[in-house]
């Protein structure tokens, strides 16, 4: 459990932040029946660009408001932290049962097995925290509770394989940590760079450094990256908050399937 923390921890002060000015965005707003989404992707440039903005981070705080952040006290927040912590779970539900991941498997020619899951999770978890990086100390709150809601939830889908020895299953979060860490510095680089450098970062982390990628299918990763950080750019930071609610575009094409984000968020919101 302090390996578990200590490594959430390190993973809401990403290296994206040192990349990135210190103003905050103004996100486009548009609605749906239950919560505030962007309904489509307007006209963009090829490559979607994205302009890389962090609101204020613990980095900013004194050291006497660093010491009463980590006794708990946390000031004035827009959302109380009590919700912040279930907006958290919400966000990394969005992560996992809102995403096709049986159609990754096929589209994108990785193995259907339980670390190509987690590969995808964290794809999907990094590019949630870049909007969150967006947000403020909000954010960073959240971020925490998203990665207390996957690490619990790792280690319950691995509880499920009976034949795991209790050293193995360990053996695997250490490997899981570490890979998440690396994952996130590689993919925060590459959002900032080329997309040569976006396409290594998928290769090392998605692909594992296979030697059998398809250069269609990475380039397809490449462009949906892209195109995600682009729409999420566009997103109000309202939902995030409360309920809890980002959506993702589909791995082909940039226009938001608006049935299914509006039951997603509509699930979300009756999630108990």
């Amino acid at each position: 459990m302090n390996l578990l923390r200590r490594t959430s921890k390190l993973l809401t002060r990403t290296a994206f932040n040192q990349y990135s000015q210190k103003t905050v965005c103004q996100p486009a707003i548009l609605q749906c029946p239950s919560c505030t989404v962007q309904q489509s992707v307007p006209q963009v440039p090829k490559r979607y660009k994205h302009s890389p903005t962090v609101a204020m981070t613990l980095d900013d705080l004194s050291s006497w408001q660093r010491m009463k952040w980590n006794m708990g006290f946390y000031g004035k927040l827009r959302v109380p932290n009590y919700k912040l912590k279930l907006s958290g779970y919400h966000l990394y539900i969005c992560c996992t049962d809102f995403i096709d991941f049986p159609q990754f498997v096929q589209d994108i020619n990785i193995p259907d097995t339980f670390a190509s899951w987690f590969q995808l999770l964290q794809l999907h978890v990094w590019l949630l925290n870049v909007k969150l990086s967006q947000i403020g100390l909000e954010g960073v709150l959240l971020k925490e509770n998203v990665y207390k809601a996957m690490w619990q939830n790792v280690e319950i889908r691995l509880d499920t394989f009976k034949d795991l020895l209790g050293s193995e299953k360990r053996n695997f979060m250490q490997s899981f940590y570490s890979s998440m860490i690396l994952s996130t510095l590689y993919y925060d680089e590459g959002l900032i760079g080329s997309d040569k450098q976006l396409a290594n970062a998928l290769w090392i982390s998605l692909y594992r450094m296979s030697e059998d990628v398809d250069p269609e299918k990475l380039d397809l990763m490449v462009a949906y990256v892209r195109k995600q950080v682009y729409f999420h750019d566009q997103l109000d930071a309202e939902a995030l908050m409360l309920p809890g609610y980002i959506p993702f575009l589909p791995l082909h094409g940039d226009k938001l399937d608006k049935t299914k984000a509006e039951r997603d968020c509509q699930a979300i919101r009756d999630f108990k």
